[in-house]
């Protein structure tokens, strides 16, 4: 397993956490930045959507591209494309404009997520990968946390807009780090054979997908990243401002208590995810975090906020942890970029509907529909995992078509 304070492994994860860094604060901004141009809800929505749709795009397409030419490559592109599309968001003047930058900076997103998910998965084994994901998690955790408050206090002392530009320096700093630090990691026998991959869909590709294991976390993912992607990202600012009464710097350090919760249980869960496998600990997180958006509707005061966003960050760390590392299972070596891009599709196209779907439902409903909703999906996904969902803790790898 790597370590978080290896010589090898400091580089790659001091990279995640600047990441998250600047992502944190970005939660904060991208929401309140849309809704200062006057459009309705659903517009609102939409910009998260437009980053996510040009994910699902994209991530495919880098997974093929991880296999064939290199992990650092891509990675070093993805910096290059979301730093520039950060700067440039400084400048947006209207709604359509931020619009644009938003999707065009998904791109560079969908990259830098395909990329080090494919990069974890080098660098660790079944029996340690619970730990490997829960340390990426903790060093991204941590840039959650500090994110947003430093946005808040960004938005606090200068305009909001100061926050992308805040963003676009982390990714100059990630830029260097791996330009620099990061080593390249595709195996040997894959860099080997990448000159002779078919480019294209045949069996063998197909295969990787059209088993029940694929089906059952596909369908997890899609759950949680509408939760996280889709109503926690889109809607829990405005919601708290608007309809709870909270200032812009109390919604920013709730983002940020949510964080610390999934913080904290990252690493506890890598360890029950190695020990006692993924499924165990995924149905209970899976249930936790669909209790966590209706309980919000009912909070009276911050207090009840704190609780609530505790919650749902315990939820979120352990679902993410646990499906990760599911994923990453699944994932054949000779093809680990390619499966893990379409994983980053189905993880994402969540993410791409949901923002839109909560919007609207939210605008003709209101909101306590809306998050009621949300926590039934979960639950049920975790009722399908429960009973359908075979585990893969410290299974041997198999030929992709036996999966």
């Amino acid at each position: 397993m790597i370590e978080l304070l290896s010589l090898r492994g400091l580089p790659v994860f001091t990279s995640f956490f600047m990441w998250s860094f600047g992502t944190g604060g970005m939660r904060l901004a991208r929401p309140l930045f849309a809704a200062s141009f006057g459009v309705p809800l659903v517009l609102v929505t939409l910009i998260t959507t437009s980053n996510t749709v040009s994910q699902l795009v994209i991530g495919p397409v880098t997974g093929y591209a991880l296999d064939r030419w290199g992990r650092k490559p891509l990675l070093i592109t993805s910096l290059i494309l979301r730093g520039a599309s950060c700067f440039a968001e400084f400048f947006a003047d209207s709604y359509m404009l931020f619009l644009i930058y938003e999707f065009l900076g998904g791109i560079g997103v969908s990259m830098w997520v395909t990329g080090s998910t494919v990069l974890v998965a080098d660098m660790s084994e079944a029996t340690n990968r619970g730990r490997a994901v829960a340390a990426r998690n903790v060093a991204s955790r941590i840039g959650f946390v500090t994110g947003p408050f430093a946005a808040a206090a960004i938005a606090s002392f200068a305009e909001l807009r100061w926050v992308f530009v805040f963003n676009g320096i982390t990714k100059l700093i990630i830029l260097a780090i791996v330009f620099f630090l990061v080593r390249e990691t595709r195996p040997e026998s894959v860099a080997r054979d990448a000159n002779r991959m078919r480019v294209g869909v045949d069996r063998a590709a197909l295969a990787m997908f059209m088993t029940r294991r694929f089906a059952i976390i596909a369908v997890v993912a899609w759950a949680v990243s509408m939760m996280t992607q889709g109503l926690a990202q889109s809607l829990f600012p405005l919601f708290l401002r608007e309809d709870k009464g909270f200032t812009t710097g109390e919604v920013g350090n709730l983002i940020a208590i949510a964080g610390v919760a999934t913080l904290l249980v990252s690493m506890p869960n890598g360890y029950v995810v190695d020990l006692y496998g993924r499924k165990l600990t995924l149905v209970p997180g899976l249930v936790v975090l669909g209790l966590s958006a209706p309980l919000l509707i009912s909070i009276s005061g911050l207090g009840g906020a704190v609780l609530v966003m505790i919650l749902y960050g315990i939820g979120e760390g352990i679902c993410f942890g646990a499906s990760q590392a599911y994923a990453m299972d699944l994932a054949p070596e000779e093809r680990r970029g390619a499966f893990l891009g379409v994983w980053t599709l189905v993880n994402n196209s969540g993410g791409a509907i949901g923002p839109v779907a909560v919007g609207l439902l939210a605008q003709t409903s209101g909101y306590a529909t809306t998050f009621i909703a949300c926590g039934a999906l979960l639950v049920a996904s975790a009722v399908l995992m429960g009973i359908f969902g075979p585990d893969t803790r410290g299974r041997r790898r198999a030929p992709a078509a036996t999966r």
